[in-house]
This record gives C-alpha cells, sequence and structure tokens, in this order.
C-alpha cells in the first residue's frame, strides 16, 4: 500500500494531466481514458481519487479558478491608483489571449459546461462573483463615476466591465487573425480610464 504523499502526488499528476488535456483539447474531445494514458495510470484510479469525471473536472475548474484569481488580484494590486488597475486589468487579458490561450479557451470552456452541469455552474458563478467583487473594491471604490452611468451600483458596473472584458476577450480568440482584433479590447481600457 502506498504512503499519503505517494497518493497527494498521484492524485496531483492526475489533476495536472487532466488540466493540461483539457486546456489543449477541450472538454467535449477529452475522456477520462485519455487522462489516464497520459496520466500513465490505471482509469480505476482516477475514479478511486476523483469519484467519476465531473468530480475530476471540478477539480481542474477549482485549480483554473485559483490561478484566475490570484493573478487578477496580483495584476491589480501592483498599481496604484484605479486608472491604473484599468489598464493593468485590460494588459491582463491582452497577455492571457496572447501568451495562456489554454487557459482562456478553458475558462470559456467550463463557463458554457456550467450552462449544463450545476457543480460547474455553482463554481463559475462563484468565480465570476470573486472577479467582479475584485474589480468593485479596486478599480470603481472611490472612483468619479460617469454622469451617464450615476445611479447604477458599484456592483453593476463591475459586472459590466469583467463582462466586456470576457466577453471581448472571446471575440478575439475567434478573430485573432485580425491585426485591429485587439483594439477593442484597448478600447474599454480608454472608455474606463
Amino acid at each position: 500500500m502506498g504512503s499519503k504523499s505517494e497518493k497527494i502526488s498521484q492524485s496531483k499528476k492526475i489533476l495536472q494531466t487532466a488540466y493540461q488535456c483539457l486546456s489543449t483539447r477541450g472538454y467535449a474531445n477529452v475522456s477520462m481514458r485519455d487522462i489516464a494514458d497520459e496520466a500513465g495510470v490505471a482509469l480505476s484510479q482516477l475514479n478511486y481519487y476523483y469519484k467519476n469525471k465531473e468530480g475530476l473536472f471540478t477539480e481542474v475548474v477549482k485549480m483554473m479558478m485559483n490561478q484566475y484569481l490570484h493573478e487578477v488580484e496580483d495584476e491589480l494590486k501592483s498599481t496604484a491608483n484605479a486608472k491604473e488597475r484599468i489598464a493593468s486589468l485590460v494588459t491582463y487579458f491582452n497577455e492571457l489571449i496572447r501568451k495562456k490561450p489554454e487557459l482562456l479557451r478553458l475558462f470559456i470552456d467550463f463557463t458554457a459546461q456550467s450552462l449544463w452541469l450545476p457543480s460547474f455552474r455553482r463554481h463559475l458563478k462563484n468565480l465570476f462573483a470573486d472577479l467582479s467583487e475584485m474589480i468593485e473594491k479596486s478599480i470603481l471604490a472611490g472612483t468619479v463615476i460617469n454622469k451617464n452611468l450615476r445611479g447604477h451600483s458599484p456592483k453593476s458596473l463591475a459586472r459590466l466591465v469583467l463582462g466586456a472584458l470576457y466577453g471581448t476577450s472571446i471575440q478575439i480568440m475567434l478573430d485573432s487573425d485580425e491585426d485591429t482584433a485587439f483594439d477593442s479590447l484597448n478600447l474599454i481600457g480608454m472608455i474606463l480610464g
């Protein structure tokens, strides 16, 4: 029988392999057998550690969420004022598309899956809420809001900002061949800044 640390490392290896498979091929194109084969483990080990496909993928969602939250939080903390934070957030999404498209694809894929799987829905809803709250507290708190937007709650405005960044990022991913695709993302920063 293996030690506890061997079990943790085996579990972690499976989780990392699942993350890699899902971020490069997508949810619909990855089976439990694919993950087991690439991790070099028996299929039964995936079920032992994660119970079923949804259990494993839920753990991947949690891993992805933690990565996003930490990266966005670090990005927002790296600047001094709201205007710089907006620019920093736009830069983060630019870099995400250019340097880590697999992470953004995974986010998009899990967002789509959350429409059908209640466990994913709960996690993605929490991720969007946490990201919106970060935007609300670090960018919108204490800023002068455009007179046309007054009367709307900071929470609603934060959701709008996140939706604009996320939705525009999806459009860029779909149209990345066009040289001007990133202009719309930069425009968000100009409008908000």
